[in-house]
């Protein structure tokens, strides 16, 4: 991954946002959001090396690899919901930003009830009840 590419990428888009919004705020609109999509892609491609390690790692470690599964699913639906968010923000939509960062807040939970009830029986294991 190049970090230098996708910063000059993003500075270079932002730019044109800007003059663009001046004449076609919806055309503005369009390229952030596109030049987002782009860098997230990148990024997503350039991730698969260390991904790919971390699920060989968690598969070493049997049983305790489900709950790094479940870090990676979070981190995932975080980044997701701030992409979105800050999509939504660029739009002038910033109640409906609330909304999504809201749903993943609550997706996460949810992704770890599972992981909370085990460390509660692991607890109770421990004190003997």
């Amino acid at each position: 991954m190049d970090i230098f590419v996708i910063c000059i990428l993003a500075a270079v888009a932002a730019v044109f946002v800007v003059l663009l919004k001046k004449y076609n705020p919806e055309i503005a609109m369009l390229t952030a959001l596109i030049t987002g999509i782009i860098i997230l892609s990148v990024l997503l491609t350039s991730m698969s090396p260390a991904i790919d390690l971390i699920k060989r790692l968690s598969d070493l470690i049997g049983d305790a690899g489900k709950n790094v599964a479940i870090l990676l699913k979070s981190i995932g639906i975080c980044y997701i919901c701030q992409f979105s968010a800050d999509s939504c923000r660029d739009a002038g939509q910033g109640a409906l930003a609330g909304k999504v960062e809201l749903a993943g807040k609550i997706a996460v939970v949810l992704l770890c009830l599972p992981l909370l009830e085990e460390i509660i029986n692991y607890a109770v294991n421990i004190i003997g009840g």
